[in-house]
């Protein structure tokens, strides 16, 4: 689903509890109060949930720059975000072998 569909739902979820949280105030209306009240809570949730997302989605992007600016590689934007552990454990052995070589070479 698209960052578009992700605000169009969230909009909705919006929007039907407003609706539904003034219908229950026109009348004794337990259960369309209920179902305003969960809207409003899922619709929060979700928010919350979608802001993370976005903000990792265009960290991914800067830290994609910097990591190809210092190491000369080539990583995008969708590869940083998706596979940012995969990208640390490499960047990790990596530090591991030069440590292993050097020591190794000192020795001799």
């Amino acid at each position: 689903m698209t960052e578009i569909g992700f605000l169009i739902v969230i909009g909705m979820a919006m929007l039907f509890s407003i609706v539904l949280l003034k219908i229950s105030d026109e009348g004794d209306m337990f259960i369309v109060f209920t179902l305003g009240l969960l809207f409003t809570v899922v619709s929060v949730i979700m928010s919350i949930v979608y802001a993370s997302i976005i903000w990792e989605w265009h960290a991914a992007e800067y830290k994609a720059n910097i990591i190809n600016r210092e190491y000369g590689t080539s990583y995008t934007q969708e590869e940083v975000y998706y596979a940012k552990g995969v990208i640390d454990t490499i960047r990790e052995i990596d530090r591991q072998r030069i440590e292993i070589n050097g020591n190794l070479l000192n020795k001799k």
